[in-house]
């Protein structure tokens, strides 16, 4: 995926089920920080999407922005 691609993930976050799978990167920025950070604090369980791809539940994402605990 491009840089593209994750900012087109980002401008439609909002319309994402609670249960799909934001990539890393898409991730970080939503989040305001680094992938480096994301996956070394780990604020949000990680989910494998493929031997070298994780990513994050959109309402677990969701959850943390709000501040409170995501879901396990």
């Amino acid at each position: 995926m491009t840089a593209t691609d994750y900012l087109a993930i980002v401008k439609r976050f909002d319309t994402y089920p609670d249960d799909a799978i934001i990539p890393d990167p898409a991730a970080a920025i939503i989040l305001g920080t680094s992938t480096w950070t994301l996956r070394r604090r780990n604020p949000v369980p990680a989910r494998q999407i493929s031997p070298n791809r994780r990513g994050r539940r959109a309402g677990d994402i969701r959850a943390h922005a709000r501040g409170s605990q995501p879901a396990a």
